[in-house]
């Protein structure tokens, strides 16, 4: 939701609670689903060095989505060849190209500094926000900020929208209040309302002269995280997932929620809450062995085999290994599968593949293997798959 300085209608304040849904809804029914998925055990999950992998491909996905919802028309494709070509390590391109980066960065700050219970204030949303605008173009034509990391001076209106947002001078009193409101304790079945909730007033405050869409995503990735989906220990989301698909329903939820009445709020939960448990459970079947193996990791190698990205050897030796008890294994348990050879030879093609990424050490010089898949030529067939079995939003296939 990109800002411009200019004036649409009389702000309009509405008052900041929760409400809650009648406890025979639909929207309850969504509220105690999510409660169980929050608090479940993840039955037979891939190993952390499959789930990782995993992790950095929805990071991915998140920051994708994130910035197309702003307008940055790089596709999937694009931005799995820009993976490849630079090997995980991001040079500085076009400025869409550093804005998905800049998302990257800022999901990878939210991890490491927030947890369940952390307060959530003002420095962390001011770090948020200089990270997502930073060394980007300042608007019009671009996607940065005149002053990043502080709340706006000027008037803004949204795009898509007939709210106007509070004048400048009333933005920080209304920050504070978003703040006190998602650190104040509530009774748990209420916690994601309150995320819902608080993302519709952050974009409702619309704090920053640009970049707010950007920052409002990830403060609700925090939100989440803080009440307890727990991201470092097994759980993979991607919540922007929910507003990219149908950028314009996006907009037309936010708006029912704009009213401050309390049957357009509710449903502005359902919508959000509803997509957020979709998402889950969607994903949560990609932390099952079997599943990761036989309907994602296989398919992928077919894919690559097919279009003579491997060859018939490298193929047998990545699929030796993903069929592993561990989708891990030796060096000398491969001796069968890459034939009679020296074992210099042997050592050669182990180690052409650990150069190509699509082997890697458990351990530093370690000699148990496991599959690569991000950056590198696997990354193309591992999201082909993805797309297929309905992982990827369909938006962001597109130009």
């Amino acid at each position: 939701m990109d800002s411009e300085t200019a004036n649409k209608q009389a702000f309009k304040p509405i008052e900041l609670r929760l409400y809650e849904p009648d406890w025979g809804s639909e929207l309850a029914t969504i509220i105690l689903e999510l409660e169980q998925l929050r608090v479940k055990r993840l039955g037979g999950p891939v190993p952390p060095y499959i789930f990782f992998q995993l992790k950095n491909i929805f990071q991915m996905l998140e920051s994708l989505g994130s910035a197309r919802i702003e307008g940055n028309r790089t596709t999937l494709s694009e931005l799995v060849e820009k993976a490849i070509e630079e090997k995980g390590e991001p040079k500085d391109g076009d400025s869409q190209m550093r804005e998905i980066g800049n998302i990257e960065e800022a999901i990878t700050s939210i991890e490491k500094n927030v947890e369940q219970g952390t307060q959530i204030n003002r420095a962390l949303i001011s770090e948020l926000h200089r990270i997502v605008v930073s060394n980007l173009p300042l608007p019009p034509s671009g996607e940065g900020s005149q002053s990043p990391g502080e709340y706006r001076s000027i008037p803004v209106t949204i795009q898509k929208s007939e709210h106007t947002p509070p004048e400048p001078t009333q933005v920080n009193d209304y920050m504070e209040e978003l703040y006190s409101f998602v650190n104040t304790p509530v009774e748990s079945k209420n916690d994601l309302l309150l995320t819902a909730l608080a993302h519709h007033r952050a974009a409702w405050v619309h704090p920053f002269d640009n970049g707010n869409g950007r920052v409002i995503r990830m403060f609700t990735y925090a939100l989440l995280i803080k009440q307890g989906f727990a991201v470092a220990t097994g759980r993979i989301l991607n919540p922007t997932a929910i507003f990219c698909n149908d950028r314009q329903r996006y907009y037309d939820m936010l708006a029912k929620a704009d009213s401050g009445e309390r049957e357009g709020v509710l449903e502005w939960c359902e919508y959000v809450l509803s997509g957020l448990r979709d998402e889950i459970k969607k994903i949560d079947r990609l932390l099952d062995h079997s599943y990761m193996m036989e309907e994602i990791l296989i398919p992928a190698l077919n894919f690559s085999l097919d279009r003579k990205l491997i060859t018939d050897r490298e193929y047998s030796i990545l699929l030796e290994v993903i069929t592993s008890k561990d989708m891990a294994i030796k060096s000398q348990d491969l001796k069968d599968t890459i034939g009679d050879v020296s074992t210099t030879h042997r050592s050669r093609i182990i180690r052409d593949l650990r150069n190509k990424g699509m082997l890697m050490p458990l351990k530093e010089k370690g000699r148990v293997y496991t599959i690569g898949f991000m950056n590198n030529y696997l990354l193309r067939g591992v999201m082909k798959v993805l797309e297929q079995e309905g992982f990827v939003p369909h938006s962001l296939t597109q130009k």
